[in-house]
């Protein structure tokens, strides 16, 4: 009689342990389910916000990003032009205004959507490496060379170059933007030209953008390359003046489409504000902006004037 309730305890244990074993693998199963369940809806809902993400960004919800040198801005004359843009197209667009060189880092960088820039020797190379997708010429304008009325170097009606040779032999204050822009591009071109690579206390490197070089010039009274309009804008402000230009280095401006490697370019915007610039209607404000009724000529001047709208 032991022996048989032994038996029959042993049996029972068994039952109850295989019951449980059982009852854990349902559990086991049931949270297996609803785990790859909650995996699939949160696939689901992450595929969901990028098409979302998507649809957004190729709707032109997102703010057009401009980068423009810093003469351009300065010159006024975006701040004739973009408003107009703003109203037809209805895309917000937010201009930065730096150097040409950062400009362009920002097209490589992916942050900045169209560039407004003018070293075209530095914009062929952003198209040859592949990170512009459009670039068209847009209008130039006159760089001078200004100074103090006083003309201690003797730069006045000279070249370039030999305003340039001047001012080092005598130096006398000159004035350099070093910020990597177009016009310090420029100015480093006519000192290699003129054989000078200029260092000392006469002269002065500000880092800083046209307009604020400018009144820094005007204080040390000092010599220093400038685009015109920029300057034109400034001069009741300024104690310089003009002393001399050079035909042979003309000022051109360019607008750049940036390709979107990135997915986070606003491309249809670009496209949009580039077209608009080539457009008869932003070439002729863009050749009338600072003219006068007394036909004076304006600032800039046009380049694709008549629908001339070839691809550079």
């Amino acid at each position: 009689m032991v022996e048989s309730n032994d038996s029959t305890k042993q049996v029972s244990r068994r039952e109850k342990t295989f019951f449980c074993l059982l009852i854990l693998s349902l559990i086991f199963l049931l949270i297996c389910g609803m785990a790859c369940s909650k995996e699939e809806e949160t696939g689901e809902g992450l595929a969901k916000s990028s098409q979302e993400k998507s649809a957004i960004a190729s709707s032109g919800a997102k703010d057009l990003i401009v980068a423009t040198t810093t003469s351009l801005q300065d010159s006024g004359l975006l701040d004739v032009i973009i408003p107009v843009f703003k109203e037809e197209s209805g895309l917000k667009v937010k201009v930065i205004a730096v150097g040409t060189g950062e400009a362009i880092e920002m097209g490589r960088r992916q942050v900045a959507d169209l560039l407004l820039v003018h070293s075209p020797d530095m914009e062929v190379k952003f198209m040859a490496e592949g990170y512009g997708e459009r670039r068209e010429e847009l209008m130039s304008s006159d760089f001078v060379l200004v100074g103090p009325p006083s003309d201690k170097a003797g730069v006045r009606n000279k070249t370039f170059p030999e305003a340039f040779s001047l001012v080092a032999k005598k130096q006398t204050p000159f004035v350099s933007r070093a910020d990597n822009s177009g016009t310090h591009n420029l100015e480093m071109k006519i000192w290699a030209e003129a054989g000078i690579e200029p260092s000392g206390n006469w002269y002065l490197q500000t880092g800083q953008g046209m307009g604020e070089s400018l009144q820094i010039a005007s204080e040390k009274q000092a010599y220093i390359l400038s685009d015109y309009p920029t300057f034109h804008r400034l001069r009741s402000s300024l104690n310089l003046e003009v002393l001399t230009r050079d035909e042979r280095f003309a000022n051109v401006y360019s607008a750049i489409v940036v390709k979107n490697k990135s997915g986070r370019i606003n491309a249809s915007g670009a496209e949009a504000l580039a077209n608009f610039l080539i457009s008869d209607k932003v070439q002729k404000m863009i050749v009338t902006f600072g003219a006068d009724f007394e036909g004076k000529a304006g600032l800039f001047k046009a380049l694709r004037l008549n629908g001339e709208n070839e691809e550079k």
